[in-house]
């Protein structure tokens, strides 16, 4: 069985052939942190979107963060977080 998949755009709107002319009656915004790739956190908020019912993520940005393991050593992470907005329609 094929798995669903919601269009994720990384400007702040989607081609008119993703949304086929639906007026958009619903959005929220997402953010997810705290992720080892940028795939992860994308995947993330394409998750949360699908869960609650809406049908694409636009305005996608990812930043990256530098998480200090242990400070005597000043070891750190990189970790991802994504952020954007859910709509509907």
């Amino acid at each position: 069985m094929p798995e669903t998949v919601i269009p994720l755009s990384t400007t702040d709107s989607l081609p008119e052939a993703q949304h086929q002319g639906h007026v958009i009656n619903r959005s929220c915004i997402l953010s997810s942190r705290d992720h080892p790739n940028p795939g992860s956190a994308r995947d993330a908020l394409a998750e949360w979107a699908q869960k609650n019912n809406f049908d694409a993520v636009i305005g996608v940005r990812f930043v990256a963060v530098a998480e200090v393991l242990t400070p005597a050593e000043i070891v750190t992470e990189t970790r991802w977080a994504a952020y954007g907005t859910a709509i509907g329609w």
